[in-house]
């Protein structure tokens, strides 16, 4: 994925649900609960203030959001227990970018 591609992610359902090839809209309001709820868990874990409309532009906090949203609705049947790498490696860059302003 080019750095352009990436500026160009959205955090919606209809983008979740391209990545996965989901067709149908049952699953709509499970998905934005997902989103909702890694939007807070990223920017939790990357500031400890109330910054988080600073991430909202960050193409590695929007790639973030996706890949937890992906994988915690793949995996939604099963007991997870750990955060995806590819996430968690995010979460460590944008702190680096974010806790030196």
């Amino acid at each position: 994925m080019t750095e352009n591609t990436t500026d160009q992610l959205t955090i919606s359902v209809d983008a979740i649900k391209d990545a996965l090839r989901i067709d149908g809209d049952q699953d709509n309001t499970l998905i934005q609960g997902y989103i909702d709820t890694a939007k807070e868990y990223v920017a939790n874990a990357v500031l400890s203030d109330d910054g988080a409309g600073r991430l909202a532009t960050d193409s590695k906090y929007k790639l973030a959001v996706l890949l937890l949203v992906q994988f915690w609705y793949s995996n939604r049947a099963t007991d997870m227990k750990q955060t995806p790498y590819q996430v968690l490696s995010l979460i460590q860059q944008l702190r680096g970018k974010y806790w030196a302003v």
